[in-house]
């Protein structure tokens, strides 16, 4: 393991031009999101993020302009951070008992609550047991995706796909519940 861009990453088998590149644009890339988001301590995370789809890409000696593919993947990675972003205030409009918005109680708003609750605790428990988990300890108990990773021992990366995978599902699922 090298540590790189403040985490612990196996890159010592990936080619010299990918550690160069990594070495060269984490400080270029901390500075062009810490111009571009208000929570400076998601810097580290989507720096990380544009290093881990630069080694799923496969070999660096491939890339004929790594500034443009890098930061281009970085402006990438915002627009779909946007994109999650309002989604996720889409799921929570949706879902009034997940906002923090005061409502009237009125017999039908508690009567829409249960089932509510209902349908997403239904949805919960139809995802397989890992997804549920790191599900439930990112919207639920506020982890971020490295310390879920740390946590159960898995990639970053992981943890995406699971919650990229129960998001899919506990929509669709609500979806067909109304």
């Amino acid at each position: 393991m090298t540590r790189h861009f403040g985490y612990e990453r196996p890159i010592d088998g990936h080619d010299a031009r990918t550690r160069a590149l990594v070495d060269k644009y984490q400080g270029p890339l901390r500075a062009y999101f810490h111009k571009r988001i208000s929570a400076a301590s998601d810097v580290d995370d989507l720096v990380q993020e544009i290093f881990i789809r630069l080694i799923d890409r496969g070999s660096a000696e491939e890339l004929e302009n790594p500034d443009a593919y890098i930061f281009q993947a970085a402006s990438n990675l915002l627009r779909d951070r946007y994109r999650r972003d309002a989604t996720r205030g889409r799921f929570e409009r949706e879902l009034p008992f997940l906002s923090d918005q005061i409502e009237e109680i009125s017999p039908e708003r508690v009567l829409q609550g249960r089932e509510d609750v209902k349908l997403l605790t239904e949805a919960l428990a139809a995802l397989p047991a890992r997804t549920r988990t790191i599900f439930l300890l990112h919207r639920f108990e506020r982890f971020k995706y490295r310390e879920i990773a740390e946590r159960l021992g898995i990639s970053v990366s992981s943890v995406e796909k699971h919650i990229a995978i129960a998001i899919k599902q506990v929509i669709r699922r609500l979806d067909k519940g109304q």
